[in-house]
């Protein structure tokens, strides 16, 4: 071998440079596969992160759906907006009454579902004055109360109660524009059956929800305590039921028009909300076990109602007047005709 071979073969500089190329190389390859890597991981982790919030969302948006379907009277879910993040998410929804066919817009709410968050975003408490709060009492009858848009808010009253003071808002219907329609609850003087209802309720207003009897008259509780100014005891008052807080049967669907079969709806909600384990699941048991007849299954012929809301204009509405079976009214929404 010639001595330039030999220097060639020894030459440390030259194989420094090889040396560091295949680092280079071999750096550049570990880089490679660390992207490939984190991207293979990062895909399935969001395929597998969007899968488990599907899971983790389903009990949470069927029973909430199921739930308005039973306690917003007169109301529906509009539009429905869904967000996802890790291991969980939030729904954001609208909602809006039908009244004589217009579209009112009655506000928003949303909730969570999730590892990390629960149906109420965790939230705490809701503070509110009491203008805009529900009504629970005959007290609460001092003032009408609204909801955050300012739209009347629609009391019902008791039948087997006695109550001090009446809501007769049918003696205002002289004050309303002809230009005007309106949704109004009526409290009952007893408890009827559907069929009864629709011979009893004059056939040019609309029909629109039925308030089902869903409490026990001799064991719930039906009083409240009342206090003077100075927070003494001042004796008992009877309980009021806000439309924030009854359950009933809507006879139409989301576009206004009649239902076939509303009472199957209304059952059908309560047996579906009352599987998943949600913060509405023990109102549904709760309604399941009380509305149920003997035999522990909930049928139409099991349910009796308080009380109703129709909708109509002014001249429609006083129909209602002097009706006997009619022990309260309460106007809700009140919106243009067009």
């Amino acid at each position: 071998m010639s001595k330039d071979k030999i220097d060639e073969v020894f030459d440390i500089t030259k194989m420094e440079k090889t040396i560091k190329r295949a680092k280079r190389r071999a750096n550049w390859k570990t880089v490679l596969i660390t992207l490939i890597v984190l991207i293979v991981v990062a895909v399935v982790g969001l395929i597998g992160n969007r899968e488990i919030n599907y899971w983790l969302e389903t009990p949470v948006l069927i029973s909430s759906d199921d739930f308005h379907e039973i306690s917003a009277p007169n109301e529906f879910i509009g539009k429905l907006e869904r967000y996802q993040g890790i291991l969980g998410g939030e729904n954001h929804y609208t909602t809006y009454k039908m009244i004589e066919g217009k579209v009112v817009y009655t506000g928003q709410d949303r909730y969570g579902f999730g590892l990390f968050r629960d149906e109420y975003l965790n939230r705490i408490s809701i503070e509110s004055p009491s203008i805009i709060g529900d009504t629970y009492s005959e007290k609460d009858l001092q003032k009408q109360h609204y909801n955050e848009l300012g739209q009347r808010e629609m009391v019902f009253f008791y039948p087997f109660l006695q109550y001090k003071t009446y809501r007769n808002d049918l003696a205002s219907l002289d004050h309303i524009g002809k230009d005007k329609v309106m949704e109004i609850a009526l409290s009952f003087d007893r408890g009827y059956t559907f069929k009864e209802i629709q011979s009893l309720i004059p056939s040019k207003m609309t029909l629109t929800w039925l308030w089902v009897d869903d409490v026990n008259e001799d064991k719930d509780n039906f009083k409240f305590t009342k206090f003077d100014e100075n927070n003494k005891e001042i004796g008992l008052e009877n309980a009021l039921r806000s439309e924030k807080t009854v359950y009933g049967i809507s006879l139409l669907n989301e576009n206004g028009d009649t239902k076939e079969e509303p009472v199957n709806s209304f059952i059908s909600a309560i047996e579906s909300g009352k599987q998943y384990k949600t913060r509405w699941q023990g109102e549904f048991k709760r309604l399941d076990e009380t509305l149920s007849g003997k035999d522990g299954q909930l049928t139409e012929d099991d349910l009796h109602y308080y009380g109703a809301i129709v909708t109509g204009n002014a001249k429609t509405l006083s129909q209602l007047k002097g009706l006997p079976f009619i022990k309260a009214t309460s106007i809700g929404v009140i919106t243009d005709r067009y």
